[in-house]
């Protein structure tokens, strides 16, 4: 298969070349982008359009996204619950046949995740379709990437910034999933152009920015964003102490005040969240489903709970696996060494772009003379991954509040790396050029794979269409999902709607003789079963209905 770093090497003859490497095209496109950029508005406008753009035309170019991952049907349970205008949803009744993965039962119906994404979801749902919200965030994602560039660097190079993160692919896959990315990402964009304008004067309105970047993030990615918040506000903190008492009664009413009342509110909204769904505000839902369903912590150095019993026997298989996993790095330093170097590279791979990203930081130290503030950029980055790496799991998600330290420390590099010159040879110009190449054709590249994807033969995408076939017929369906023995857990066909007493399908698990209970109880319902691990999964009457 075609990979983009096959195409690396040509950026060595385009950098020595002795003319600009243009195309014709390059100098019509700086003077144009240094117009839109002129008007601050313009550009971060421009940025989240063209990241808009590019979501919908993957999206419509093939099929809509269909979800696979277990994390992503949770989220969908989120977003139907607040489209419904619920903050959560009664237990149903028989609840242990509609038991599935990351969702809890009791003491409500939910899903374990804090509720930003669902909001995106929700958003989407009100549209027409879920998506549409995952479009709309990763849109607003780019849009406050490049407003957060600005307070780094000049806008021109803001507006290339932002348009840079709606082709990378990690960002391209997030507006194509259903579990999330983009609303962390913009949460931590948000941070640091906010704290990056305080450091340079204290204004109330980019510390109210900051302080609704860190709300984003509380309700995304709880634990990372702390991370992050903490490192931010500690570095903000010291900055202040060391401006001295001149100035710090006017950081302390501009900056701090603001700030200090926002995580008030945050506070509030986050307790009341909790209590709706665990009954404790002090409780969040996360922790709920770990308690009752978890046999491997989220953290390295908590005790597992290995002797949790389960009803189903898909659900022990899946959370074994995941205990398996967390056991595996306590085994020797070697496997934890090991499976930290696997997080590293997750994280490598996912944002290096085909190692294109890597490039431009060898002209770190140079873009680092211009600005002080980069410096700590780099500190920031590590200190976050080192403190994220305790985490029993990485997926590139996971580390996207800290993404836009990176993407800084890429966008200033190549703003160094472009006044690279060797006499006449432009060689960092025509480099940074050739790179921009490599990105749209990135993009081609990626387009291309998915509409030669195969999708019928997908497991995800048959259930859809089942549930689809379904949804069309009249009257309502029970259906019950077989497995057979060895069952993959991660192909997981149990879940449903928010509303499950008016939706037009339920899905339950095949519970044996417990299933006339069910049948039972929705006599109202066409009882129908599925095996779902047959080679070509067909719904067929529930026997004796």
């Amino acid at each position: 298969m075609f990979r983009l770093y096959y195409l690396i090497p040509l950026l060595i003859p385009l950098a020595l070349a002795r003319r600009d490497f243009s195309l014709g095209v390059f100098h019509r496109l700086e003077r144009w982008g240094a117009r839109m950029a002129a008007v601050p508005w313009r550009a971060v406008s421009l940025a989240g359009l063209f990241s808009l753009a590019l979501s919908m035309g993957l999206s419509l170019g093939n099929r809509l996204p269909a979800p696979q991952v277990h994390d992503e049907f949770g989220y969908l349970l989120l977003g139907d619950t607040f489209a419904h205008g619920r903050v959560t949803n009664p237990q149903p009744p028989l609840w242990q046949h509609f038991e599935t993965i990351h969702e809890i039962m009791h003491p409500t119906y939910t899903a374990k995740y804090p509720p930003g994404q669902g909001v995106a979801l929700a958003i989407g749902e009100a549209l027409g379709k879920p998506i549409f919200g995952v479009w709309l965030t990763t849109a607003l994602a780019c849009a406050a990437m490049c407003w957060m560039f600005m307070g780094w660097m000049p806008k021109r190079w803001a507006l290339a910034g932002g348009l840079m993160v709606a082709l990378h692919p990690q960002v391209l896959e997030w507006s194509q999933n259903y579990w999330g990315g983009a609303v962390a990402m913009t949460g931590g964009a948000l941070v640091l152009g906010g704290f990056r304008r305080i450091v340079r004067e204290p204004r109330a309105g980019d510390a109210a920015w900051m302080g609704i970047g860190l709300v984003v993030l509380a309700n995304s990615r709880p634990f990372e964003g702390f991370v992050l918040a903490t490192l931010i506000c500690g570095t903000l903190l010291a900055w202040a102490i060391r401006e001295g008492r001149t100035r710090l009664g006017l950081i302390f009413r501009r900056v701090f005040v603001p700030l200090a009342a926002i995580i008030v509110l945050l506070g509030l909204q986050v307790g009341y969240y909790n209590w709706r769904v665990t009954g404790s505000p002090l409780v969040m839902p996360y922790a709920e489903y770990q308690k009752q369903y978890a046999m491997a912590p989220q953290i390295l150095f908590e005790k597992p709970h290995p002797d949790i019993q389960y009803t189903h026997p898909e659900i022990h298989a899946l959370h074994a696996q995941y205990l398996a996993y967390f056991m595996m790095q306590h085994r020797s330093f070697a496997d934890f060494l090991g499976a930290t170097m696997i997080k590293i590279m997750t994280l490598a791979e996912a944002y290096s772009w085909s190692w294109l990203m890597a490039i431009p930081l060898v002209a770190f130290p140079w873009a680092a003379r211009r600005d002080c503030w980069l410096r700590f950029a780099p500190v920031m980055a590590v200190g976050y991954l080192v403190i994220t790496l305790i985490g029993t799991w990485m997926f590139p998600h996971f580390a996207a509040p800290a993404a836009p330290l990176f993407f800084v420390l890429v966008l200033g590099s190549m703003r160094a790396l472009n006044a690279w010159h060797a006499g006449r040879w432009r060689v960092g110009r025509n480099l940074v050029r050739g790179m921009i190449l490599l990105f749209v054709i990135s993009f081609v590249q990626i387009r291309i794979e998915l509409s030669h994807r195969e999708r019928a033969s997908l497991w995800y995408y048959r259930r859809e269409a089942l549930l689809d076939q379904l949804r069309l017929e009249p009257g309502k369906s029970l259906l019950i999902v077989k497995y057979e023995p060895g069952h993959n857990p991660n192909r997981e066909w149990v879940y449903n709607d928010a509303d499950m007493a008016d939706a037009k399908v339920i899905l339950a698990r095949d519970m044996g003789a417990q299933n006339r209970e069910l049948t039972d109880f929705y006599r109202d319902r066409k009882a129908l079963i599925i095996d779902a691990d047959a080679a070509n999964p067909e719904i067929e009457p529930y026997p004796g209905s």
